[in-house]
């Protein structure tokens, strides 16, 4: 199990993260604000390509660890009624519910983890308008192209967000 880093908000308390390709034009709080604030984690298409948005509150950080057959862990913050699964349970903990989140499409190989307020790879004029992810709000994972099926899964201990990576059709 690699440590791969953490997200985290220096600003306040919110802690949406977006999961994207690194091509992705994502527009931030000042595009999809009212549309997150209403759903909370949603899936989004963007330009044709699938993202997903993770929600999350709480005064932490999201930690980033990758297993040997390369899947992502991502352990959410403590906030209440959310403990993330401890480290040497991630793996083998059994799971009492895993829940199907969503997909997100990587073609150019680069996972994006990163706070979902600033806007990615686009300029907005909201709130956000020239702001850009600064030092531990984004992470950057090679995965080769393909794409990453999410899931929630919980065990007795706590729960956690999986990331397992399909590689194209065919590949």
């Amino acid at each position: 199990m690699n440590y791969l880093g953490s997200i985290r908000n220096p600003l306040h308390d919110g802690l949406f993260l977006v999961l994207c390709d690194a091509g992705a034009r994502f527009g931030g709080w000042d595009v999809h604000g009212d549309e997150l604030a209403a759903e909370g984690s949603a899936q989004l298409v963007l330009d044709g390509l699938r993202v997903y948005v993770e929600e999350a509150h709480g005064d932490g950080r999201h930690e980033v660890r990758r297993s040997d057959d390369g899947t992502l862990w991502i352990s959410p913050p403590v906030e209440p009624g959310v403990c993330p699964i401890p480290e040497d349970g991630l793996e083998h903990e059994p799971r009492t519910e895993t829940l199907p989140m969503g997909l997100v499409d990587v073609p150019s190989g680069t996972l994006v983890l990163a706070l979902a307020y600033p806007p990615l790879n686009m300029t907005t004029d909201g709130d956000h308008a020239g702001v850009t992810h600064g030092e531990g709000e984004r992470l950057d994972v090679v995965v080769g192209p393909g794409v990453v099926v999410i899931t929630r899964e919980r065990t007795a201990a706590g729960q956690t967000v999986a990331l397992r990576f399909l590689p194209p059709h065919g590949a």
